[in-house]
């Protein structure tokens, strides 16, 4: 397995670049030298003070907590882990900080490698295959039906927990979760004549986009939408567009379905709306999609639902919400993060385990959710008073709660360690490149295959 973790290692190593010792024991005492026996004497009546000595505290349970994510989301988590550490008297729990997920995932490749491993660690969804592959992670179901200190699975949204199985066990619990959601300016599409909505499906996306988009001479100085380029997120809208018209990237079992005339019909479409109609834009400026849209270059961009109040709180004008468009149905991939036990110590178990416990609770969820912007995990989660409350005042965020009903887990290729970036590679060959759609899907694929075949199989 060593070889295995060190070959992958270096794949990890080059993903990141893209992504941006116990206490010894005391000494022994020399034993005392014991006086020649005498006559017992008789025993001393004990007195108040000898009769009633306090028992000596239990030591806590020590286990340590690898996270990621920075800002608000890598604060809620300290302040977590803070709550935690003060609620009880058996674990206490240190959490260190291992920067972004690729940083994370190299460093967790390095510690398994070492046998020196965390015992909980915050993980990008789409990685629990790999490393639940491996053996690097434990299995849930005993903690989960645990009669007295178990969880309901029903109770969490099943789209969110479905990335934690493999080979039929569970082995991550669903923590700080998202989906895409569509983001619009809501004065350029007053002016524009369109409803305060965004468009329902592809067909409605690809005609908003014409109605919004402003050509002076043969200059578009307006376009409907920026499409995201990015390492980290071209590969999930991606997904969801080819979900919309009923294609795959990959199935549960590798196979692959880019070249198949779902995905590349998708596609197409983009590709179209930069090309021929100019109705889009690749967002490859300095400042990205997202930058298009709060300089309004462009009326529509694509965001997580965690990017919500980052764009609202930078926009000088009303932003709205809506669903990624359907086509031939309606699906999008989920995103977000998370928790996996990595400890091999029993008792370090138990008490990780107690921590998982604790961080996916209605209440924790309930502050993550409203300090950052992720989702809800569980039914109890959204019921909580402060989720209720937080909604009420964003109501922008009714999109994301009602497209959890459309939810699935990312594809599978999305495991591999050079998946994302071969996936982000062909968005950037097609829509910046105006390569032919099925050439560079099948070198996609080819590329995919070799990922799969050389650092995963």
């Amino acid at each position: 397995m060593k070889k295995h973790w060190t070959k992958l290692t270096a794949v990890l190593l080059a993903l990141t670049l893209f992504l941006g010792a116990c206490a010894a024991p005391a000494p022994m005492q020399a034993p005392q030298p014991t006086a020649a026996p005498t006559e017992a004497a008789p025993a001393e009546k004990p007195t108040e003070a000898t009769a009633a000595q306090p028992a000596a505290p239990a030591a806590k349970t020590k286990i340590v907590f690898w996270r990621s994510l920075t800002g608000a989301a890598g604060e809620i988590q300290d302040e977590l882990v803070q709550q935690f550490n003060a609620s009880q008297n058996e674990v206490e729990v240190e959490v260190q900080f291992q920067g972004a997920y690729g940083e994370l995932l190299q460093k967790l490749q390095a510690a398994l490698i070492a046998g020196t491993v965390p015992d909980l660690v915050q993980l990008d969804s789409p990685f629990v295959v790999l490393f639940a592959k491996n053996g690097a992670l434990v299995p849930l179901e005993s903690f989960v039906n645990d009669a007295a200190n178990g969880v309901d699975l029903k109770d969490y949204v099943e789209g969110f927990v479905a990335d934690g199985y493999y080979d039929g066990k569970l082995y991550s619990m669903p923590y700080m979760r998202s989906t895409p959601l569509l983001y619009y300016n809501k004065a350029m599409f007053a002016e524009a004549g369109l409803p305060d909505k965004a468009p329902e499906t592809w067909d409605e996306f690809v005609q908003f986009s014409e109605k919004l988009t402003k050509i002076e001479g043969d200059k578009p100085v307006q376009q409907g939408v920026s499409f995201t380029m990015t390492t980290t997120t071209a590969h999930w809208y991606l997904q969801a567009l080819i979900y919309a018209y009923g294609g795959q990237v990959s199935d549960a079992e590798f196979n692959l379905h880019l070249s198949k005339p779902e995905a590349e019909q998708a596609l197409q479409v983009w590709q179209d709306m930069i090309f021929k109609s100019k109705t889009g834009k690749a967002g490859v400026d300095q400042d990205g999609a997202q930058g298009d849209f709060l300089a309004k270059r462009v009326a529509m961009t694509f965001g997580s639902t965690g990017s919500m109040a980052n764009l609202m709180s930078k926009a000088d004008f009303e932003v709205g919400t809506g669903m990624i468009p359907g086509q031939v149905k309606k699906e999008v991939p989920v995103g977000g993060s998370v928790i996996a036990m990595t400890s091999k110590d029993t008792a370090k178990q138990a008490a990780t385990w107690k921590l998982m416990k604790f961080l996916t609770s209605p209440s924790s969820i309930a502050q993550i959710v409203v300090k950052t912007g992720y989702l809800p995990i569980s039914q109890s989660a959204k019921d909580t008073a402060e989720v209720k409350e937080y909604y009420a005042k964003v109501p922008q965020r009714a999109a994301a709660l009602e497209q959890l009903q459309f939810a699935r887990p990312q594809a599978s290729v999305i495991s591999l360690a050079g998946g994302t970036e071969i996936l982000r590679i062909l968005v950037e060959e097609t829509l910046v490149a105006n390569m032919p759609i099925h050439d560079a899907m099948l070198k996609a694929e080819t590329a995919l295959k070799t990922e799969y075949e050389e650092n995963f199989k």
